[in-house]
Parts: structure tokens; C-alpha cells; sequence
């Protein structure tokens, strides 16, 4: 476990590292694809009122219910879910085809990640949601370096839409040590490790701060 450390708000711009991005970068991008278009709703704070839409099966039917592999090599696995609740605020947590289908399309997300897989809680008009990614990356990306860069990187991309990130902390939150950072337009985005080489990443809105409560959750 890394010791607590407190970070200031960038100095500059988020969006100025993504205008030269790496291969982490770019893997975020890829990673936010869905997440960044979410951010969009917390930039005013004006939605629609929610209609909420359960499931029976939540965390459940995908295209592919054995995982698939995308063209540049990327894993889908769903099983990578099993250690998150079913649901968060009483909103089912359900695997997002369509942002993987897009991570399956980016060659760098691919050489991040050996092992990844997308779910959100909410749609985009409702009062609260949460659009979160589950990776295991690759053997040499297993590095403490590596594992901040994502943090960083991933903060700036999903607040890019939001008001970039006005400020970053880390805490304990449960059992696990949560990296955070906050968009001005609203969105918390939420990074932490699951077990050695897992990492989840989220970003979340609304007062019910779904995010928080999954990793309470967290089992």
C-alpha cells in the first residue's frame, strides 16, 4: 500500500498534456470514450429527471459472455466484475458494450491492459451515475510509475469535458487507498487498485456519489 500523499491542483492545464499524448494517454482516451461524453452533464448541472430502469441481472448479458478479443490484441473479460457489488445506490451496475467496443478499437489500450472491461450505474440524464473501467495491465506495466501516470492521466481525461481537475487528494476509503481527483463541472473521478496489477477507475456525479459507495462496497 502506497502512504497517503496529498497533491496540489496542476499548475496547468490537464488538457495541455493531452495535446502530446503517450501511450498511457491515448489509452485513457480510449478508456473515457463514453466517460468524457458523460462528464458533459455535470458541466451546468441541468439534466433531465431520471426515469430509473432496472434489470433483473444486473452486471449481466453481454455480446460476449465468455470475453472476446479486439483486433489489436485487447481482452474483454468480464469476470474482471466479480468483485463489485450488483448494485450502487439501488441503480444496477450493467456491463458497457459500447465503450468496449471502442477501448477494442485503440492499439494503445491494448498494450496497457491485458485484461479490461467497462460497466456504468445511471444513464447520462439522470441525477446521478457512474461510467467505471476495470484493467489488469500488461506484466511490465505492473510499476508504480506506470500506475501514476494512469492516475493522473485518467483524472485529466475524465474531467476534460467538466471543467478540467480543480484538485486532487488521496484517502482511505474501506479497505482500499483511493487516488481523487475533483472536475470543476462537478464529476469525482476515483482511482484504485483491486489486487496486484488490477486497477479500477470511475468517474461519478450526483449527491447519492456513487462512486464512494461502491468502494465501500467492495467485497
Amino acid at each position: 500500500m502506497r502512504p497517503l500523499r496529498m497533491r496540489p491542483a496542476p499548475t496547468r492545464s490537464p488538457l495541455a498534456r493531452l495535446c502530446r499524448p503517450s501511450r498511457p494517454v491515448k489509452a485513457v482516451l480510449a478508456a473515457l470514450a463514453v466517460a468524457s461524453a458523460l462528464s458533459l452533464a455535470g458541466c451546468d448541472g441541468v439534466g433531465a429527471t431520471p426515469t430509473p430502469q432496472y434489470t433483473a441481472v444486473p452486471i449481466g448479458a453481454t455480446p460476449w459472455p465468455n470475453g472476446t478479443t479486439g483486433q489489436y490484441g485487447l481482452r474483454i473479460d468480464p469476470s474482471l466484475l466479480t468483485r463489485l457489488p450488483k448494485f450502487v445506490g439501488a441503480q444496477p451496475i450493467v456491463e458497457d458494450a459500447e465503450s468496449e467496443i471502442v477501448a477494442m478499437g485503440n492499439a494503445d489500450l491494448a498494450k496497457t491492459f491485458d485484461g479490461y472491461v467497462a460497466a456504468k450505474a445511471g444513464e447520462i440524464a439522470d441525477d446521478n451515475w457512474l461510467a467505471l473501467v476495470i484493467g489488469h495491465f500488461t506484466p511490465e506495466n505492473q510499476t508504480a510509475d506506470f500506475y501514476s501516470a494512469w492516475v493522473d492521466q485518467y483524472a485529466a481525461a475524465g474531467c476534460s469535458q467538466a471543467s478540467a481537475v480543480t484538485a486532487t487528494n488521496q484517502e482511505t476509503v474501506g479497505d482500499f487507498v483511493v487516488d481523487e481527483a475533483t472536475c470543476g463541472g462537478g464529476p469525482t473521478v476515483f482511482t484504485l487498485h483491486l489486487d496486484s496489477g488490477v486497477v479500477l477507475s470511475m468517474v461519478s456525479d450526483g449527491p447519492l456519489d456513487f462512486g464512494r459507495q461502491l468502494i465501500k462496497a467492495i467485497y
